[in-house]
């Protein structure tokens, strides 16, 4: 069913064999053995090389459109992590919406990396980590992440310098009190209006602590995040003002988890076109996984629906 021509295998096998090297994280190496085993199917490593290659064929139209829907007006959560392309270091960067997920390799994390990704006029809001790279982006308000800067706040609180324990108890609790405003409001007990009040009230209460450090000033520790809460001033509490923002980057921080999972065991790709087809993989089971979609059915519908057998193979057989 679904198989093409010039090719043994069809796409409910196919579509099976990628879901277990992406969604399962298995070797070639054990696609094979257990497709053998459970099916008693044996392919070459040609055959399967050929596959994946009709994985990239099948996916890109819809990676292309999942792109451009990225670039339009909404809220956007990026985030970035290491992945080497035959012993190269890149960048995986993500970016995500609601309803879908893109995941490009780049040579590097500058901020280039980000307007290719957003696009150079972007019009949404873009929630992020405080990676200097993100700066430089348009956008029509931003989010920095709580639990980042939380965990940094946690780290001060058994510090040495009590300086550091103060700031940190301090405004520690002033992100609570935003986090629980956030809470009421979409449990329905404030108003769109009360919890944009709330904004202005907390930012007035963050900037006391800042503008009130101890007669001996902050340790370098909580100035250094003193700092950085001047530096992003705007950033904090955009998520009281759109409710539709979360205060956290945890969406990209998901997205990215398989592709961490996948380069531990698999040590990164072995071609350019191997990384190209870990971005399409991993971008099309997260958007699978956003709109509740079973991603072995709709890979299948995507690989028996391409009117072109799969691209011959070039120019080896090597593992992406």
């Amino acid at each position: 069913m679904g198989c093409r021509e010039d090719f043994s295998y069809g796409a409910g096998l196919s579509s099976l064999v990628g879901w277990l090297g992406y969604g399962g994280h298995l070797s070639w190496a054990k696609q094979r053995d257990l497709v053998e085993i459970v099916f008693g199917i044996g392919f070459s490593q040609g055959s399967l090389a050929k596959m994946h290659r009709w994985f990239c064929d099948s996916l890109y139209p819809s990676y292309e459109h999942w792109w451009s829907m990225i670039q339009q007006p909404g809220v956007r959560c990026v985030d970035e992590t290491s992945y080497r392309i035959d012993g190269v270091n890149y960048w995986m960067w993500v970016a995500t919406s609601s309803e879908v997920c893109v995941l490009f390799l780049a040579p590097s994390r500058s901020a280039a990396e980000v307007e290719s990704l957003l696009g150079k006029d972007f019009e949404g809001i873009l929630s992020s980590d405080c990676w200097s790279a993100y700066s430089p982006q348009q956008a029509n308000a931003k989010q920095k992440c709580l639990a980042h800067i939380g965990r940094e706040l946690e780290a001060l609180r058994t510090a040495r310098f009590q300086s550091n324990r103060q700031f940190s108890s301090q405004v520690s609790a002033i992100f609570e009190r935003a986090r629980q405003a956030y809470r009421g409001y979409h449990a329905g007990n404030l108003t769109l209006e009360q919890l944009q009040t709330q904004r202005l009230i907390l930012e007035a209460q963050l900037a006391d602590v800042l503008d009130h450090p101890p007669k001996s000033g902050w340790a370098a520790d909580a100035q250094a995040l003193a700092n950085r809460f001047n530096r992003y001033w705007f950033d904090w509490f955009t998520f009281l003002s759109v409710p539709e923002v979360k205060p956290d980057n945890n969406d990209a921080e998901r997205a990215l988890r398989p592709v961490v999972i996948h380069r531990k065991t698999s040590g990164g790709a072995r071609s350019a076109w191997g990384g190209q087809l870990v971005s399409l993989m991993f971008s099309f089971l997260e958007t699978m996984r956003l709109q509740g979609k079973n991603a072995v059915a709709e890979l299948f519908n995507l690989l028996a629906g391409v009117e072109r057998s799969p691209p011959r193979l070039l120019p080896s057989t090597a593992e992406p």
